[in-house]
């Protein structure tokens, strides 16, 4: 498990329905505020349509409301202190209203987030997808209701749990928990055991969504790599769901690199396009005695092996990785080896972090703890390796084509969209009269850090 995924701790995710005019008025409102990983944010966005099924109006966080609901996150305890400050912040939005607290954190501290003022519910990660029952059968009370038991240890995840993106991208939960017990994390005892959707439920979902006009969706989940139901691994799945008819593509999230086989690579490279060939590693540091004291699987030299795999079997494929800065026992030496290693493997961007102490993990006790400002040194030089390598990376499209679905934007916006192998196109219309949800051809004509400008070329049918 990533110490972060994608998205980190402090980014929210605020959904928003259009409300009912007839029934404006009696409506009850609720609003969401979200913490921490992509699969936070896609059981957010399932709550909130339970909410809207059961006849709530979502409104914005900064609105009042008659509910919030905080998905907590617990990575680091930076992120334990942001999700009481959100808490906070929606009491001072209706100092009447009831707060439910969930996730990760009202998993692990459920006591602690019981003694907050203005906490109605915290509900654990088991009874996440019952909020919505129980906060309409609970009256109000000066007592919160505290519900969080043990995480199931069955192997198997019950419950499909999809999201829209946006109108063109979607996203998929496969998979929960996570079998490791790195040094540095808590989301182990916080989501339980790795726990997979049958395959047959995933098909069933993604053909739903498929039929909904979605034509990306990612697969999610704590880690998807360990992904395993009656002996089919996620190799099999991916071979299984790209046989599925019509125009789309799968997207993966963060991969341990113990966990890409060279069978998943074939997969990907084999699929005809229905697999985004980008793969976001948990490598989390590039230098072996770091990895060992982090409780890493993984050797820097199972990395290395996996990213020339890559580039050999998928060349111009997408190949980025978590890395976290300022370990325990990292020293000025081992972040050069690092930094070296990181500068000469086949890869194009790196999400960078510095490692924030977890209060309840080993490595929160570990000595040789780095000071502060070396870590945000050393993240400095991370970021700006990662930005050499993803403009180098971007400059080898000058000229070449792509293979783009246009995303919704703003009148007057230029159009955007998103390539297969993850990057962000600022898309010329070239005459044609495109629209979100086109799966177009473009032409790469300039590239910086941040943007890629491509001139359509042709719209698929």
């Amino acid at each position: 498990m990533s110490p972060t995924a994608p998205h980190p701790p402090e980014a929210s995710c605020q959904t928003q329905a259009q409300p009912d005019l007839q029934t404006l008025g009696t409506q009850r409102t609720v609003a969401f505020y979200t913490l921490g990983c992509k699969a936070n944010q896609l059981e957010t966005s399932t709550l909130a349509h339970q909410f809207k099924d059961q006849g709530w109006r979502i409104v914005p966080f900064d609105e009042a409301a008659e509910v919030y609901v905080v998905n907590t996150c617990t990575v680091t305890e930076r992120s334990d202190q942001e999700s009481k400050r959100i808490i906070r912040r929606a009491r001072l939005s209706n100092p009447s209203a009831r707060i439910a607290a969930t996730g990760c954190f009202a998993q692990v501290a459920p006591d602690e987030l019981a003694a907050l003022d203005g906490i109605s519910f915290v509900i654990g990660n088991n009874f996440k997808d019952q909020l919505v029952q129980i906060v309409q059968d609970t009256p109000p009370s000066d007592r919160p209701l505290v519900q969080v038991s043990e995480i199931d240890k069955s192997r198997i995840m019950e419950g499909a749990s999809s999201a829209a993106i946006d109108r063109t991208r979607g996203s998929l939960k496969i998979q929960d928990g996570c079998d490791y017990k790195c040094t540095y994390c808590i989301i182990w005892e916080a989501r339980g055991l790795s726990r997979s959707l049958p395959m047959a439920d995933i098909k069933v979902q993604l053909q739903r969504m498929l039929d909904e006009g979605f034509k990306e969706i990612g697969l999610t989940g704590i880690n998807i790599g360990q992904y395993e139901h009656e002996g089919a691994d996620l190799a099999d799945l991916l071979a299984e769901l790209v046989r599925l008819p019509g125009q789309f593509r799968l997207r993966l999230t963060s991969l341990d690199p113990m966990e890409v086989s060279e069978k998943l690579i074939d997969v990907v490279r084999d699929s005809h396009g229905k697999i985004c060939p980008h793969f976001h590693l948990s490598a989390q540091s590039a230098e072996d005695y770091v990895l060992k004291r982090m409780g890493r699987r993984h050797h820097v030299a199972d990395m290395e092996r996996v990213c020339q795999s890559i580039a050999q079997k998928i060349p111009q494929a997408s190949v980025g990785s978590d890395i976290i800065v300022g370990f325990p026992g990292e020293t000025a030496e081992r972040f050069e080896a690092t930094y070296q290693t990181l500068k000469n493997t086949y890869m194009n961007y790196f999400h960078v972090f510095s490692y924030s102490k977890r209060k309840g993990t080993p490595a929160a006790t570990f000595p040789d703890q780095v000071p502060e400002r070396e870590k945000k040194v050393r993240a400095q030089r991370l970021r700006a390796l990662s930005e050499e390598k993803t403009l180098a990376y971007r400059q080898d499209f000058l000229g070449q084509p792509l293979t783009v679905i246009v995303e919704e934007s703003d009148p007057g916006e230029p159009l955007k969209g998103m390539s297969e192998n993850y990057l962000k196109v600022h898309i010329e219309p070239n005459g044609l009269p495109l629209q979100a949800n086109d799966w177009i051809t473009a032409e790469v004509m300039a590239v910086s850090v941040d943007t890629v400008q491509a001139k359509a070329l042709g719209v698929s049918p």
